[in-house]
């Protein structure tokens, strides 16, 4: 159902960043079929991303709001804005520090789109950026 999916790529750091920017872009993914709004709950721009989701389940009950974690014992801030908890089979072979990358290629592996806040090229939300591009989803930046 990867055609039915979206996930989130930004920094931590993402002041500025329009809330009702992302709901638009939200929304329209949902018109466009997309159901699934994948989150991977590190930073800053993930924790808008997944509280924007959350509120829209309100008008639009049939979308759901997954976090996937990269090992066992994740810190989840806040877990009631999600509807599930995803942690990928065979993870649990990976190193803490390789199970990161290791996620958000999961996240783009299984995703259609991506919503995207990424403004300078260095760190894990512009690995994932390029990953993204090479893997040709649709990427909307923000």
């Amino acid at each position: 159902m990867r055609e039915k999916t979206a996930t989130f790529i930004g920094h931590n750091e993402c002041y500025g960043v329009d809330h009702s920017a992302i709901r638009i872009e939200v929304i329209s993914l949902i018109e466009k079929g997309v159901t699934d709004f994948l989150n991977g709950g590190m930073g800053g721009f993930d924790w808008l991303c997944a509280r924007v989701v959350h509120e829209l389940k309100n008008d639009y009950p049939q979308i759901r709001n997954y976090l996937v974690i990269p090992y066992l014992t994740f810190s989840i801030r806040n877990k009631d804005i999600f509807d599930d908890i995803i942690y990928p089979d065979g993870f649990e072979k990976y190193h803490f520090k390789a199970a990161i990358p290791k996620r958000n290629r999961y996240l783009i592996d299984n995703s259609a789109y991506a919503i995207c806040y990424v403004k300078h090229g260095w760190g894990g939300a512009a690995k994932t950026y390029e990953m993204a591009k090479k893997k040709k989803i649709e990427i909307i930046d923000v």
